[in-house]
C-alpha cells in the first residue's frame, strides 16, 4: 500500500471521527441547553411567587398546631476522671534481625505439648513451593523458572518464544497493520 493511499485513508478515518464528534456535542450540547431552559424557568417561578406572594409562608415552629413545648434538657453528668497513662514499653534489644527461625517457638508454653520446629517447617514449606518447577527448595530457581514460564505464555500469540522485546515489536507491528487496513 503506498503512502498516499495510507494518508488518504487516515484523512477519511480523521473525517468520520470528527463528523462521529460533532454529532455527540450537539446531541450533548441539546440536552444542556434544555435543562439550562429548564433551571431557568424554575427560578423564575421562585422569584414571581417570592415577589407577588404567591406562596403562602411556613407557619412558624411555636406557632404550629402539632407542635409541643420543649422538653427542659437533662442535666449534664459530671465527668469521671481520666486513667493515669500507661508507660511506654522498653524496646526489645535482645533479638536480632538475623533470629535463627527455630529459636521463635522456645520458651512458650505450650512447646513440650506441641512440638514445634520452625526451621523444619521453613524446609518443607520451600520444598513443597517450589516442587512443581524443580526448584528444590530454592525460590531463585523457582521464580526463575516461573518468569520463563510467564514469558512464554504472554508471547505464544506472536511467536518470539519467550522474548518480550520481540514480542512488543511485533505487537506494534500487528497494531499498525490494523490501523492502516
Amino acid at each position: 500500500m503506498s503512502i498516499r493511499e495510507q494518508e488518504r485513508r487516515q484523512k477519511q478515518a480523521e473525517k468520520r471521527i470528527n463528523q462521529q464528534m460533532y454529532r455527540a456535542d450537539r446531541e450533548v450540547r441539546g440536552a444542556m441547553d434544555e435543562r439550562s431552559r429548564q433551571a431557568d424557568l424554575r427560578a423564575k417561578e421562585v422569584v414571581r411567587r417570592i415577589e407577588k406572594g404567591d406562596a403562602d409562608p411556613r407557619p412558624l415552629p411555636g406557632l404550629r398546631e402539632d407542635s409541643l413545648e420543649s422538653m427542659k434538657s437533662m442535666e449534664s453528668m459530671e465527668s469521671s476522671e481520666s486513667m493515669k497513662s500507661m508507660e511506654s514499653a522498653d524496646p526489645v534489644m535482645e533479638v536480632s534481625v538475623d533470629a535463627e527461625a527455630h529459636d521463635i517457638g522456645k520458651g512458650m508454653p505450650l512447646e513440650e505439648h506441641v512440638p514445634f520446629n520452625a526451621a523444619e517447617m521453613e524446609e518443607d514449606l520451600a520444598q513443597r513451593i517450589t516442587e512443581d518447577t524443580g526448584g528444590h527448595g530454592d525460590p531463585h530457581a523457582h521464580n526463575e523458572q516461573k518468569a520463563e514460564e510467564l514469558a512464554e505464555q504472554m508471547t505464544e500469540d506472536t511467536g518470539a518464544g519467550g522474548d518480550m522485546n520481540e514480542h512488543a515489536e511485533r505487537k506494534v507491528g500487528q497494531h499498525a497493520e490494523e490501523m492502516f487496513e
